[in-house]
């Protein structure tokens, strides 16, 4: 004899799998499960997809206002790093993308000199090439004709950590990076 409690427990739980597979489908049997090798392929490309976006100058990196995570977090990116980016960014150009310094010669969120920002771009072609394709390269070649402070977010981002590479490109901010580095 099945006592009343008990059935409504039991319609209650294959009601609930039943809802479950129609709206996730099926459970994946074994040999459709990822393995971790085919994760970090769907993960990278994933990435990749969203960097073309950003350096595009869609999403986020048309915001250029304001402090927030870098948009870039390629090869170069330190996230042990980011309270010493995000301070420099504060310190330099009150976290202004557009910023241009008052004799002109500084500009954008990290105030870069022409010459700063012309050899970030340059070193940044052949990894975007590699990483982007040769669509996003043409990008990267057009922002050598660009003032700094037009470049979106992302591209002021990467020209950030490329130029930082590990720590050893700190001195460009000497001035902006009093204090700062002492942030982990």
């Amino acid at each position: 004899m099945i006592m009343r409690g008990q059935r409504i427990g039991s319609t209650a739980i294959a009601v609930a799998t039943a809802l479950a597979l129609l709206l996730t489908g099926p459970v994946a049997g074994a040999a459709e499960v990822p393995t971790g090798a085919e994760q970090e392929v769907a993960a990278s490309a994933e990435r990749k997809q969203v960097e073309l976006a950003l350096a595009q100058g869609k999403f986020k990196s048309a915001d250029r206002r304001g402090v927030m995570v870098s948009l870039y977090q390629g090869k170069w990116f330190m996230p042990k790093r980011e309270k010493v980016r995000k301070c420099i960014v504060k310190r330099e150009s009150g976290a202004n993308y557009r910023a241009v310094s008052a004799g002109t010669r500084y500009r954008g969120a990290y105030q870069m000199s022409r010459p700063l920002a012309v050899g970030a771009a340059w070193m940044m072609q052949r990894e975007v090439r590699k990483e982007l394709g040769a669509e996003t390269e043409k990008i990267v070649i057009a922002l050598r004709k660009k003032p700094t402070h037009q470049w979106n977010r992302y591209w002021q981002d990467r020209a950030f950590w490329t130029i930082w590479r590990h720590g050893e490109g700190k001195s460009h901010w000497r001035g902006g990076a009093r204090n700062c580095m002492n942030r982990r």
